[in-house]
């Protein structure tokens, strides 16, 4: 079979795999092993090769994800999908991947050098990574970790095309025995940054759970940042949860977006998966309109090679966006190679390498902190079998337009909402998680303000087993040796939580 890899994992260049894949270079290492480019000897192929690395091999957990990759790219045959051809195991035991070869850069590099993209050519984007995501759905696989670095801009005869790549943590939702996911009940898999709400509580994984994703990074590629950010996973998982996202308006003041196209991306957000975006289908067709509206021609024909076609006004429509105020995409002209002045980053900003890391790829010790992620897990479960159980039903009521504070723009009437995670005897069916979610962001919150914001959503609650938690939310004593002269870092929100204990019928 040729040389496997060494205990470091490097192939040597110029070795043969398997008897028919020449290794030419090395394309890149991570924490699961490296990607090789190499040439299949026999029909003389350009390929890229994604090998294990041995010490992982052995691990039971790297090795299925790995053959999950395998499994779920098998089913899948489609242009804005990176195509795999072969899978195999060489004499050590080594696993290996075989996939077409891609020229160009990823979205998470493009990301970290420009900041945000064009709207134009951002909705093309996404356009191809819903019709990949479409593919994929109507297959049954759920990716589970759709995020910039996962989405690759190929160059291919001249034109750029959309694809999606590591399908390492995809879920088969048929269900199927052999899919290591699906013996995994509870399990919170993917990358914080870009996790959905469901995902975050170990809740059950759908189809539009790709499409929160999806959302979240065409939120970044407008605004520069994702919706929420943090040092902290857990701060932003809960975020995700029990947060709304922030408006354009707050943290791009610069940007000038088509009407409706906001809008979109909110629904495409919304915490509870019945609320969101149906499809990949239907967030294609709503991006379509936003475009008709806005007075561009919407090309259809050219997109069945996958290519990225940014969209061009009729004669006599709304012209494009100067390039003083948005570059034409994919132009050849240099970039600036920081941030204009407009770019508002956040107080804090981490950086695309931490955002980028999957739960997947975490080998360190769990902090204690992540513990509570156990315990919403656990009662996330239980609700979700007691639901099953009882049964959603009723018909359902539908809200008056309503007027974002921060836009312009009316909502659309919304069906009545529906529980993520129904709990039988709540007020609010999903109640015990927004409590529990609250009282995360009180106990860890990076400032005080962020804690004093929490005592508030309690009292919006109304749910008087906050008062304990507020009790002991009054002092939060650090510093100081063995006791003295330690200080209480939450004075600052002892009146708050005091007037909350006496508004939720404490004493």
């Amino acid at each position: 079979m040729g040389p496997s890899p060494d205990d470091s994992g490097v192939v040597p260049i110029g070795s043969v795999l398997d008897g028919r894949y020449r290794v030419d270079s090395l394309l890149g290492k991570g924490g699961m092993g490296r990607v090789y480019k190499a040439e299949h000897t026999g029909i003389g192929r350009a390929v890229a090769i994604k090998i294990l690395h041995p010490d992982l091999g052995r691990n039971k957990e790297a090795s299925q994800r790995f053959k999950r990759e395998a499994s779920a790219s098998g089913r899948l045959d489609h242009v804005n999908i990176v195509g795999v051809s072969d899978f195999g195991e060489l004499d050590d035991g080594c696993l290996y991947l075989v996939m077409e070869a891609l020229e160009g850069e990823g979205l998470g590099a493009r990301l970290e050098r420009e900041k945000r993209i064009p709207w134009p050519e951002a909705i093309e984007i996404i356009r191809g990574v819903l019709s990949g995501l479409r593919h994929a759905h109507e297959k049954n696989v759920v990716h589970r970790d759709i995020k910039p670095d996962n989405i690759f801009l190929a160059k291919k005869d001249g034109d750029t095309v959309v694809k999606i790549l590591d399908f390492g943590i995809a879920k088969l939702m048929a269900g199927e025995g052999n899919d290591p996911a699906t013996t995994r009940a509870g399990l919170t898999v993917g990358t914080p940054a870009y996790l959905s709400p469901e995902q975050a509580v170990g809740g059950e994984i759908k189809a539009a759970t790709d499409l929160y994703s999806t959302s979240v990074v065409f939120y970044e590629m407008l605004a520069g940042r994702p919706p929420f950010e943090d040092t902290d996973p857990l701060a932003i998982m809960t975020a995700h949860v029990s947060r709304n996202p922030p408006p354009f308006a707050e943290v791009a003041k610069d940007l000038k977006l088509p009407k409706g196209l906001e809008q979109v991306i909110m629904r495409g957000l919304e915490k509870v998966s019945a609320e969101r975006i149906s499809s990949a289908s239907d967030y294609i067709a709503q991006l379509d309109e936003v475009l008709r509206n806005a007075g561009f021609a919407v090309p259809t024909m050219a997109r069945a090679s996958g290519a990225v076609a940014i969209p061009t006004p009729p004669p006599g429509s709304l012209a494009m966006p100067q390039p003083a105020a948005t570059p034409m995409p994919f132009a050849t002209a240099p970039k600036p190679a920081a941030p204009t002045a407009s770019f508002t980053p956040m107080p804090f900003e981490t950086s695309r390498a931490q955002r980028a890391v999957s739960l997947a790829d975490v080998s360190e010790p769990i902090p204690r902190k992540w513990l509570v992620i156990a315990g919403i897990v656990l009662l996330a479960a239980i609700a979700i079998a007691i639901a099953l159980k009882v049964g959603a039903g009723g018909s359902k009521a539908t809200e008056p337009p309503k007027r974002d504070k921060h836009s312009e723009v009316e909502t659309a009437p919304v069906q009545a909402r529906t529980p993520m995670f129904p709990v039988a005897g709540s007020k609010e069916p999903n109640a015990d998680l927004l409590l529990k979610a609250t009282l995360l962001d009180l106990q860890s919150g990076a400032t005080c303000t962020d804690r004093k914001a929490a005592v508030a959503k309690l009292v919006e609650l109304g749910d008087p087993r906050a008062i304990p938690p507020l009790k002991t939310a009054r002092f939060r004593m650090r510093g100081g040796v063995l006791g003295f002269g330690d200080s209480n870092t939450n004075a600052c929100l002892k009146a708050d939580a005091e007037a909350a204990i006496k508004a939720l019928g404490g004493t």
